[in-house]
Formats: structure tokens, C-alpha cells, sequence
């Protein structure tokens, strides 16, 4: 066993792996399925700036939830999955965005894979905030450098456009001052 199956774990290859697992009891099954995936899952299959991650952040669209519970049951079995690897609780942050900027990532047969546009993955990472171990700092530096954001006002325009700047506390301005230092830029 690798180090990743150890840690519960899924990198670039395994979610790929996971994804034409996915696709192919879905052909099977005659289901066809949207998934928007968000954090971890897209910085380490789309920024690569991530070895891997624990879960995939997603949402499904409206389909037959029973037969796609009994399909990710035998994927979890298949790849020896951790309980909570598909996490749906990104519903909840998403309550806060004001639009969704989504593009397509990967379309299989009968699976299509969304993400959101960086500048919203960028304004989600600095609406949470969270503090180490979560990875929304390292993330945040590398979308920042992705989208040529050099000023703060630059990142909160970014952010307006996918939250309300009402949200932003001290946590998030403390998030933001230090993201600039890491950058080189003063953001005080």
C-alpha cells in the first residue's frame, strides 16, 4: 500500500482513477450525473500545487440518490475510501456566494465534472479563512499568483463578485494582510 492509501489520501491519479470508476457504474446503471467539485479536489487535479486531499468537496445535480448511494458505497469499497470522501457540505459556504462561475472540467459518457472559475474558488478561500492545517492560505497565495492579483483592491473586487464584503471579519482581514506580505506586497 502507498503512502496515500495509508492516509486516506486521494492524489491527482487516484481521483482521476475514481472519477472513470465513477463513470463507468453510472454507464451501467443508464444514470447520467453532474458533479461540481470544489477546494482540495480542484487545487490537486487542476493547480497541481497539492500532492492530494483527504475528500472531494462537491455537490450533485438532482438524480436517482438511491441508486448513485449504492454506487459511491462500492466505489468507497473499490478504493478503500475513507467514510465522509465525498463531502457535501460545501452546501452550506455556498448559501454566501452571490452568482456561481462554473466551468467544465472533464465530461465522460455519463459523468461531467464542474468546477467553479478561479476568481470564485479565490473569494471562497478567503471567505474561510481557516487556519493551518487547512490549506486555504497556500491555496489563496497560488490563485492570487494564477490571476496576477498584485493589490489588495484587486483581490476584493475579485472577491465582491462572488460575496458579499459584509462577510469579511477580522479573521478574513488578518488572512488577506498576510496573503499580501506572502506575496511581497503591503496590504495593510
Amino acid at each position: 500500500m502507498d503512502m496515500f492509501n495509508n492516509l486516506g489520501l486521494m492524489d491527482k491519479n487516484k481521483l482521476l482513477e475514481i472519477f472513470d470508476y465513477l463513470n463507468e457504474r453510472l454507464k451501467e446503471n443508464q444514470l447520467q450525473l453532474e458533479i461540481t467539485i470544489y477546494g482540495g479536489s480542484v487545487m490537486t487535479m487542476v493547480y497541481d500545487n497539492r500532492p492530494a486531499t483527504r475528500d472531494i468537496d462537491c455537490v450533485f445535480t438532482e438524480t436517482n440518490f438511491k441508486l448513485l448511494d449504492n454506487i459511491l458505497d462500492l466505489t468507497k469499497f473499490a478504493f478503500n475510501l475513507s467514510d465522509g470522501w465525498i463531502n457535501e457540505e460545501i452546501r452550506e459556504p455556498l448559501k454566501s456566494i452571490l452568482k456561481e462561475d462554473k466551468e467544465t472540467y472533464k465530461i465522460y459518457s455519463n459523468l461531467k465534472i464542474l468546477k467553479p472559475k478561479a476568481e470564485q474558488l479565490l473569494a471562497m478561500k478567503i471567505l474561510a479563512a481557516r487556519p493551518e492545517p487547512a490549506k486555504d492560505f497556500i491555496d489563496a497565495y497560488i490563485l492570487c499568483k494564477d490571476l496576477n492579483i498584485t493589490t489588495k483592491d484587486k483581490l476584493l473586487d475579485v472577491c465582491s463578485e462572488y460575496i458579499p464584503l459584509t462577510l469579511i471579519g477580522i479573521r478574513q482581514m488578518n488572512f488577506i494582510k498576510y496573503l499580501g506580505e506572502d506575496l511581497g506586497y503591503d496590504w495593510e
